[in-house]
């Protein structure tokens, strides 16, 4: 005689449609009956919490200039615009704030740029220190007799 006398059974292998649940209610129906409110009338208790934290980033640097991704844009910086850019570390290039809307910092450049000067270069003609680096526009200003 064996030490188990539990009851033999057949073993299942999924081919039994036969199904054997627990009774279900309906939640929503019980819940829509028994309670006074909808969840839909209880207003939101979320705010928007901080400040906008799209920060901005410099997304590639090429062989011709910078791109930076901005909250609403990507824009390419030429390194014949903006010629401070072309012989600066690469950290020094990705590390870029945005003190206010619409300006840009490059604090280990010490290079501040406005939104409007960075897509209209050719309205704010540039003079960079390095030696005999300028733009295209301060170079026809200065050329002048």
């Amino acid at each position: 005689m064996s030490m188990f006398n539990a009851p033999r059974v057949k073993q299942n292998f999924g081919l039994n449609l036969v199904l054997n649940l627990p009774e279900v209610k309906d939640y929503q129906s019980e819940k829509s009956v028994s309670s006074k409110t909808s969840s839909r009338s209880v207003p939101m208790k979320s705010q928007a919490l901080g400040i906008d934290t799209s920060l901005p980033e410099v997304t590639n640097i090429s062989p011709h200039g910078i791109w930076l991704l901005t909250a609403e844009e990507e824009l390419f910086l030429s390194f014949d615009e903006f010629p401070w850019f072309k012989e600066a570390r690469v950290s020094a290039i990705l590390h870029v704030e945005c003190p206010q809307p619409g300006h840009f910092y490059w604090p280990d450049l010490d290079i501040d740029l406005a939104l409007e000067s960075i897509k209209h270069p050719e309205r704010y003609p540039l003079v960079s220190k390095i030696s005999g680096a300028h733009t295209h526009e301060s170079t026809r200003q200065t050329d002048r007799p």
